[in-house]
């Protein structure tokens, strides 16, 4: 089936917006690694870790930039950890798990290195001297309860998750629908579907934006 021209000009126009943002997270995520690595190799603990940090933040399916990020937190704390720095090896820890989280939609797409960083968190944190009301608690349950604390935002809310596919097919859907008969053989606009599917459009931007929030 041949698509109408304001379709086709639609579909090129958000071809071109999709391509625009992914250049521009393959591009920022890219130079924040490299910054990251450069900072942490002069010793600027902190500068370095937010700058992998950012990078692991801008995530994209396929990014080579973001996993590196990632692989470069996960060993700075490990190194630390060796070296008996807790306060650098939980900074970066806890790196790797806010840009796990912030990265999070229906699914988790780091889920192991989530995982990963909630253990060593909860270890790290057991093995700081304890608040006086738990001196007397092993190290052991300590680390259970820090570990159940880490745990309890892990996923998204359903009803949240099921808002944000309705909210997304409102969206993509009006505009598309709207692109394929918001006008007539003669291009003359069709004011009662544009309205309607420009109503669809904004309630299911609303949604969506909501839905991201408390998901």
């Amino acid at each position: 089936m041949k698509l109408h021209p304001a379709a086709a000009r639609y579909a090129a126009a958000v071809a071109l917006v999709l391509g625009v943002a992914s250049a521009r997270v393959l591009v920022e995520s890219r130079a924040a690694l490299v910054e990251g690595r450069s900072q942490l190799a002069r010793g600027a603990v902190d500068p370095g870790v937010r700058a992998l940090r950012r990078a692991a933040h801008l995530y994209l399916p396929g990014n080579p930039a973001n996993a590196g990020a990632y692989d470069a937190l996960e060993r700075f704390a490990r190194d630390q950890e060796t070296l008996g720095h807790q306060d650098h090896a939980l900074l970066a820890w806890r790196a790797v798990r806010s840009s796990a989280l912030a990265t999070r939609w229906i699914i988790v797409p780091h889920r192991e290195r989530l995982d990963r960083a909630n253990r060593r968190i909860a270890r790290l944190m057991a093995l700081l001297p304890p608040p006086p009301e738990e001196r007397d608690t092993p190290v052991a349950r300590r680390e259970e309860l820090h570990y159940a604390l880490l745990l309890e935002d892990r996923a998204p809310e359903p009803a949240w998750v099921l808002v944000l596919g309705v909210s997304l097919a409102l969206w993509i859907g009006g505009a598309f629908y709207a692109a394929r008969h918001g006008w007539d053989d003669a291009d003359r606009p069709r004011a009662r579907t544009l309205a309607a599917t420009g109503a669809a459009v904004a309630v299911g931007l609303m949604l969506f934006v909501a839905a991201l929030l408390r998901a």
